[in-house]
């Protein structure tokens, strides 16, 4: 079924765009909010990734109700949870990475909706890995939505655990995003006071 195999890479790819857009914005349009309000700065950035996260949960309900309707669900549903745990991870841990930089530099967002623009069609969700040409196969192995797409298709479309490979890449990115994210995050938060 072609379009349940387009919306199951489709709807994580949006809930990640959103939740990276908005999170990375978060901190800049709530300027009022860190400057007159105590509260932890790093709660803005993941309030806005739940939403998008909660957006996409319902999407995913839904395609799971198709392909339930087709009689082709398996166990490996079970894991979609554990997924939207590793991408809310890994979205979360890219705008604590981009909120301070969009409070200093405002183009930021621009900059990251073209790139967002361009991992669309550089991502494989209206086709499948293996049409792309051999010469170009490394485009797909550097995208990491690839990865996420994968686990996502592994475990909703084709009914089985996620490869090892792309469930290891997944996770290690995720793990990193995070890490680093809100290392910087932590380094910055002093200077987003003083932005005016």
């Amino acid at each position: 079924d072609y379009v349940l195999y387009v919306f199951c890479g489709l709807v994580p790819y949006l809930g990640f765009m959103e939740g990276l857009t908005s999170g990375s914005l978060a901190v800049r349009q709530n300027m009022h909010l860190v400057k007159n309000v105590m509260l932890p700065v790093e709660l803005l950035p993941v309030r806005n990734v739940l939403v998008a996260m909660a957006g996409q949960s319902i999407a995913l309900a839904i395609v799971l109700l198709l392909v339930a309707w087709n009689g082709s669900l398996g166990a490996g549903a079970l894991l979609v949870p554990v997924h939207l745990f590793v991408q809310f991870t890994f979205v979360v841990g890219l705008a604590l990475l981009l909120a301070p930089i969009a409070v200093i530099v405002p183009d930021v967002s621009y900059v990251l909706n073209i790139i967002l623009f361009l991992l669309m069609f550089l991502s494989p969700i209206g086709f499948r890995p293996d049409m792309v040409p051999a010469e170009f196969q490394f485009v797909l192995q550097l995208n990491p939505l690839t990865y996420m797409i994968a686990v996502y298709r592994d475990s909703i479309i084709f009914g089985q655990w996620p490869g090892v490979e792309a469930w290891s890449v997944f996770v290690g990115l995720a793990l990193a995003a995070f890490v680093v994210g809100s290392t910087f995050f932590r380094v910055f938060r002093g200077v987003l006071l003083d932005v005016e």
